[in-house]
């Protein structure tokens, strides 16, 4: 999800996924492309970690499988220790670049999503993001007849992440070319997938060459980016601060939205918000100011799993 921020209740949505959250889409990315002796969970910082991996060696068995001899090849939670990389990553300069196919040494190349104009709309211009086709894709390459080394499948690992994240990185630049109000210069990007170190360099070198070097890309700690009682209980502080509270009887919402244009209302269209009193009003100190406001509109992405 992205989202135009300008204060800790005002969120305007300007993309969403079509079908399945980014999340999601790395998580089944990771089951379908490692050898299942290197997958577990969190799946997303397997795909990451294997991708980069200066460790993969070429080792398939007679019968075309993949094999993971114990030769300091690491597995399981010792393939998830934090590690330094130096990526090899040329950002697309213009849009057309960034819809353009990239073929590999091995035959193949992934279509950037939505790529293609249907029915007389121009999808690459579209606020949405859509990562089933590209899902589609990897596990059509990976169950193809032929024999998959190892290294191919670090080299899928690489370009699926490079793929996704250029087009997570698309509606920002999007949003900043056609807007003519946004005077921010901030994008939080938030979620799980916000961990992804790769995420992290793609989103600054294509601001960069793009020319939008002046914006600020702002990241919670890599450890508590997943820490979901963390985010909960942040949000919960931010708002009592701001002079809101809940009442005790209220239930889960399966779907909330942050945008108070929404059918539902945004954040405080819920039932169960109580306003705290004056006195207490007086003393509280919102994150974002006295007035909870930032001043500047912030872009913000919600890199969710889910």
């Amino acid at each position: 999800m992205l989202l135009n921020s300008t204060s800790l209740t005002e969120h305007r949505t300007l993309a969403e996924t079509q079908d399945i959250a980014i999340g999601d889409f790395l998580d089944k990315a990771a089951r379908a492309i490692l050898p299942a002796a290197l997958l577990r969970p969190p799946y997303g910082r397997a795909l990451e970690q294997f991708a980069f991996s200066t460790q993969v060696i070429e080792a398939s068995d007679g019968d075309g499988g993949i094999d993971v001899p114990d030769t300091g090849f690491p597995i399981g939670a010792d393939f998830i220790a934090p590690h330094k990389t130096t990526y090899d990553y040329t950002p697309p300069l213009k849009r057309q670049d960034e819809l353009a196919k990239r073929p590999t040494k091995w035959g193949w190349s992934l279509s950037p999503p939505l790529a293609e104009s249907k029915g007389g709309e121009k999808s690459s211009r579209r606020m949405v993001y859509s990562f089933a086709g590209l899902l589609t894709s990897i596990e059509r390459l990976v169950h193809r007849p032929d024999p998959f080394s190892l290294r191919e499948r670090q080299d899928l690992a690489r370009e699926v992440q490079r793929v996704a994240f250029e087009h997570l990185a698309s509606r920002i630049l999007l949003h900043l070319e056609s807007s003519t109000t946004f005077t921010g210069d901030t994008v939080v990007v938030s979620g799980g997938v916000a961990s992804n170190s790769f995420l992290r360099h793609v989103l600054r070198r294509i601001l960069d060459v793009r020319g939008y070097e002046r914006i600020k890309l702002c990241f919670p700690p890599i450890e508590l980016c997943t820490d979901n009682a963390l985010m909960i209980a942040w949000a919960a502080v931010e708002m009592y601060e701001a002079g809101h509270m809940s009442s005790l009887d209220i239930g889960p919402i399966r779907k909330w939205s942050m945008d108070p244009t929404s059918a539902d209302g945004g954040i405080l269209g819920a039932d169960g918000w109580i306003k705290r009193n004056d006195e207490w009003d007086a003393s509280a100190s919102s994150f974002y100011g006295k007035d909870d406001s930032r001043g500047n509109a912030e872009i913000f992405i919600m890199a969710n799993d889910r």
